[in-house]
């Protein structure tokens, strides 16, 4: 079996392509900067070096005359189109950047000029930012560096802010609503734990995970927040449709606080939502097909039987936690 087989068949010679239809891919919809850099540190951590020079040709390829880097790719008519927006939608591109300076520290991809000079665009631009994933994400790369730059205590100062101006005894979290991506916040907190001893960002990290594990489940089933109407405080949660990037992230998540505590809970409780993309889930239905690739959401029906990009980097996010964490052999 090759963990791999499912993302190289998404993937040109540009990069992985952002959607599927059904089992194939779905070019009309062209590429996102995001699977790009969370694609590197898969096939990174795989050491599969072609699918890695694949990806980060992408990102050199994706930047733009300002020194920061254009959000979509698409083919037109033969001619390849960059752009920031996808379709009219205003695109989350902050979310992206983040996503892309983690996966260059992280992958140590900063081996080159142009590369040194997309990170410091991306430091640089990271000072202003506000979306706290685009936050998280972006700390979680700068962890890896083999010195503390000064922008890593700025932005875990925010994280803490957003905690500490949020929580309240019945809603331990960080803004007031639970959406998509959570634990990607705690475990840069757990994260910068185990690399600087933080021991406010241990107390946080803690008290966050411990909500979000008690929040999402259903009868000690692992349940992620449903997009169809996500979680604001004080209101009913969705259901559906649980998405693979949540169930991923809690599993990367619960991974640094088993590391950070040595507390089976958190280990057991990863094994759990492991199993969720094999049938642990309320649906009691598998979102992996015999084929090793990933469906995109658990819905009322089932499963939405496309498979993207996102989905099935985020499930080899999963498959490799577990592995690390001996949860599979």
């Amino acid at each position: 079996m090759d963990p791999l087989k499912k993302i190289r068949s998404m993937t040109s010679s540009m990069g992985i392509y952002q959607h599927g239809k059904l089992s194939k891919p779905d070019p009309k919809f062209g590429y996102a900067l995001e699977d790009q850099a969370r694609a590197l540190m898969v096939a990174d951590e795989f050491k599969d070096k072609n699918l890695k020079d694949i990806y980060l040709n992408f990102i050199l390829k994706a930047q733009r005359e300002d020194g920061l880097l254009y959000h979509f790719y698409y083919d037109n008519k033969g001619k390849g189109l960059f752009k920031n927006e996808e379709y009219g939608s205003k695109s989350n591109i902050k979310e992206a950047y983040g996503l892309t300076l983690w996966s260059l520290l992280v992958t140590k991809s900063n081996q080159n000029d142009d590369i040194k000079k997309i990170i410091k665009n991306l430091i640089e631009d990271a000072h202003n930012w506000t979306s706290i994933r685009a936050i998280s994400a972006a700390l979680l790369g700068l962890l890896n560096l083999n010195y503390q730059h000064g922008l890593e205590n700025e932005l875990k100062a925010k994280l803490h802010n957003f905690y500490f101006e949020t929580y309240s005894d019945d809603w331990i979290w960080f803004e007031n609503y639970l959406v998509y991506a959570n634990a990607l916040i705690p475990w840069a907190l757990w994260e910068i734990y185990l690399k600087r001893k933080c021991k406010i960002s241990f107390e946080i990290a803690k008290k966050t995970t411990d909500f979000l594990i008690r929040n999402c489940q259903k009868n000690n089933i692992p349940s992620p927040i449903g997009n169809k109407g996500w979680y604001l405080k004080g209101k009913n949660k969705a259901l559906f449709d649980q998405q693979p990037i949540d169930a991923s992230y809690m599993i990367c998540c619960l991974e640094k606080a088993y590391y950070a505590t040595e507390d089976n809970f958190y280990l057991n409780w990863a094994e759990k939502w492991y199993k969720w993309f094999f049938g642990n889930n309320i649906n009691n239905i598998p979102l992996v097909d015999e084929n090793f690739a990933c469906y995109d959401a658990l819905n009322p029906e089932g499963v939405n039987l496309n498979q993207g990009a996102e989905s099935n980097i985020c499930f080899l996010m999963a498959f490799l936690a577990a592995k690390r964490l001996e949860i599979i052999k």
